[in-house]
Order: structure tokens, then sequence, then C-alpha cells
């Protein structure tokens, strides 16, 4: 770049001016200085105070004691990214590490994505995520640093199997002198619960694939069944709706509210709603939720019935809710109707 003679002299000049002036008036020559440039000149400029400009906040936090607040802004990162945080410095890598972040991120994982918390139960890492149990305590930073890329990796291959049709087939043989079929089921990691054409629910092992309880009492086929931890309830081409007890297998109630099979039922929240073939077509699916049953039929229609925007000159009757606590209930419960 080309400098005059006179240069030097004049900026130490120039410069011993500016160091006697205040803060107040340097910045306001300043600025002077720089809207008398160009902008190729300003382009100079920045790339001078860019650097000067930048502070490592990552870093500078735990010298005053905020350790935590730098874990808390780098927990927010995706994988990715917590990878490049770690090359940034050693500082970085020292937060990273001693804040146990890859344990944090795999734990929101497990919390807001079910393959990845069915994953952890089925393959028993969940054993080393959240808070110990007492007397324990978990493995180190690394450990969870080589867990999350395996865990990729076993998704990765789940989803491959699932695409290329790869699977182990296990069979459990329901055949009695009475059954030739299942007509329903549910299952979850202990047992699966099935409904059979021989009138019995039969609860088996996930593990053993044996059966470990018969429920009787229907004296038709069960057709639907559904389960929580507390109760089992059925329905049966008897036209009955059965509750059973989760753990003992007793029947605790009988609800006959329908002339034809029960076709399907679906509870939730204390309440339930079943469905039979008494209307214009049987009655195959239904879900609700609150405010609305939505079901399908054979007579080839959806039917949606809304509660929510109940219009009583245009609207129809139909029962409320039934009980499930073993209680006696033999009063109107006509299903809705168009």
């Amino acid at each position: 770049m080309g400098i005059s003679a006179h240069y030097g002299q004049e900026r130490e000049i120039c410069m011993k001016l500016f160091e006697r002036w205040s803060e107040p008036e340097q910045v306001h020559f300043v600025e002077q200085l720089l809207a008398r440039m160009c902008h190729y000149q300003h382009g100079h400029i920045n790339a001078y105070l860019k650097p000067m400009l930048q502070r490592d906040f990552i870093s500078l936090l735990p010298k005053k004691g905020l350790d935590h607040v730098a874990e808390s802004i780098l927990s927010y990162l995706d994988a990715d990214s917590l990878i490049a945080a770690e090359l940034v410095c050693k500082e970085w890598h020292r937060v990273i590490s001693e804040g146990m972040l890859w344990k944090k991120l795999i734990e929101r994982k497990v919390r807001t994505d079910s393959v990845w918390r069915g994953l952890a139960e089925r393959r028993g890492w969940i054993q080393y995520l959240f808070k110990p149990r007492p007397g324990e305590s978990h493995p180190n930073h690394n450990f969870y640093r080589s867990l999350y890329p395996k865990i990729v990796k076993d998704i990765d291959s789940i989803d491959n199997n699932w695409r290329m049709g790869r699977f182990n087939l296990q069979r459990i043989n329901c055949r009695s002198e009475n059954s030739k079929g299942v007509y329903c089921l549910q299952y979850d990691d202990q047992k699966i619960v099935s409904g059979l054409r021989d009138n019995t629910i039969k609860i088996w092992d996930r593990n053993t694939l044996q059966c470990i309880k018969v429920l009787t009492g229907h004296t038709g086929s069960v057709l639907c069944l559904q389960y929580d931890d507390k109760a089992i309830i059925s329905g049966s081409s008897d036209s009955t709706v059965r509750v059973w007890d989760a753990n003992t297998g007793e029947m605790v109630n009988t609800l006959i509210h329908h002339c034809e099979a029960v076709l399907h039922l679906r509870f939730n929240n204390g309440m339930m709603v079943t469905c039979s073939k008494e209307h214009t077509g049987r009655v195959f699916r239904l879900q609700f939720d609150e405010f609305q049953i939505v079901s399908s039929s054979h007579d080839d229609t959806i039917l949606i019935w809304d509660f929510l925007n109940f219009n009583p000159s245009t609207g129809n009757v139909c029962s409320g809710r039934l009980p499930m606590d073993g209680t006696s209930n033999q009063s109107d419960t006509r299903s809705p109707s168009r």
C-alpha cells in the first residue's frame, strides 16, 4: 500500500491528540473518519474489527462461576452440532464432558421419540439414563459419547429390516379342541392378550410364549378386547361386554346392552364405546375422544357423532357413560343413530 513520507510523523501527532480526548470524543472522531471513507476502505475496517468483536462466551462463563449456564446453552445442540462443538477448543470439550451433554441428549430423545423409548427398554440401556437407583452410579461421559452412535446404527438397522422385510418369526399355537381362530389381541413387553373363537381370553408370556392365564365366562367367540393396567374389557358374539381384573383375571362385571355380537370396543378415562351389527350395516371400527365418536360400517359409511356442537333442533340422542367398576347398570344405552 502507498504511504507518504510525512505519514508517520502526522500519524503520531493525530494519535497523541486522539489519546487526550474523552471516549465520547474518540467515538465521534472515528464516526466522522468512517463517514469520509469509501466502501472499499469500509471492507478493510470490517475485516479488522470482526475478530476483535467476537467473544467466546462458552469459555468465559465458567470463569465467572456460570458453568451451568454454559452447559444449558450447549444442551440444546443436536448430535452433529455437539460433535462440532467438542472440536472448538479444550474448554468447550470440558463443558460438554463434565455437563454429561451426550447423556442428556439421549435422555431427551427417549422422552420425545417412541422408537428411542422402546429401544431403550428392549436393549436395557434405559438403566443408565435419568436418575440412578439408590446406591448406584451412572457411567462417565465417554460411555454415552460412544453409546449415541451405536443407538443410531441400531435404529438404522431396524428401519432397514422393515424396508427389506427381514425378521425373526415366532409362532404361538392357540389351537384347542374348540378353537379355530384368534379374533383379536393386544400386547405389551410382558404379555399378549388374545380373544379366541373358543369363547376364552388367553394371556401369553412374551418371553416364553407360554399361556399363563385363561379367562372364561363368555358363551360366544371373543371378537374384540382392550386392556390397561387395571382392567381387560372384551366383547363377544354372545352380545355381552365383560370386564376382567387385569391382575387376577377375575370377571368383575357383565354389561348387557346389545342384541347382537359386539364387534368392536374402545375405552379411555372411564368412558367406553362399543359397537354391534344392529345398524344398517355392521360397525367394524371406531375411535373416540371427549368430543366425538367416529365409526366405520359395512354399509359403506363413516359416521361422526359430534357431542361438542350438538344442535337441539337437528341432533339426536344417545347413551352416556357405562360403569366399569363392577356396579350393575341396566339403563337404556341405545347406540347413536343418524
